[in-house]
């Protein structure tokens, strides 16, 4: 079955570490994780030397639990980057066919 995700990261990593910048490299991996998912990457002001990045997603997939989808993301996600992980918040909303062209929200009883 078809559930929508929303998911919000947040990325905290030395300013300085490694070559690139840290919003482009998140960007990079998460449109890479997520192809076609909505996907927003906001810069945070540095604090305590650290360059912080908050990246929310937003999309359709089959997991029908968070847990599901943690799963998922662990195991695709390269080992290196979880360790910038500061945060994260993860939402799975089941949804009900509507038709070819329309998807709804599942009425829990």
């Amino acid at each position: 079955m078809t559930c929508e995700y929303n998911v919000q990261l947040c990325f905290a990593r030395p300013m300085g570490w490694g070559g690139g910048e840290l919003a482009e490299e998140a960007e990079a991996l998460l449109r890479w994780l997520f192809a076609g998912a909505t996907l927003d990457v906001e810069r945070m002001e540095p604090e305590e030397g650290l360059d912080i990045v908050v990246a929310r997603l937003n999309g359709l997939a089959t997991w029908s639990t968070e847990l599901q989808l943690l799963d998922w993301m662990d195991e695709r996600m390269p080992e290196d980057w979880w360790i910038w992980i500061a945060g994260c918040k993860a939402e799975v909303i089941p949804k009900e066919d509507a038709g070819p062209c329309r998807i709804k929200k599942r009425r829990m009883a």
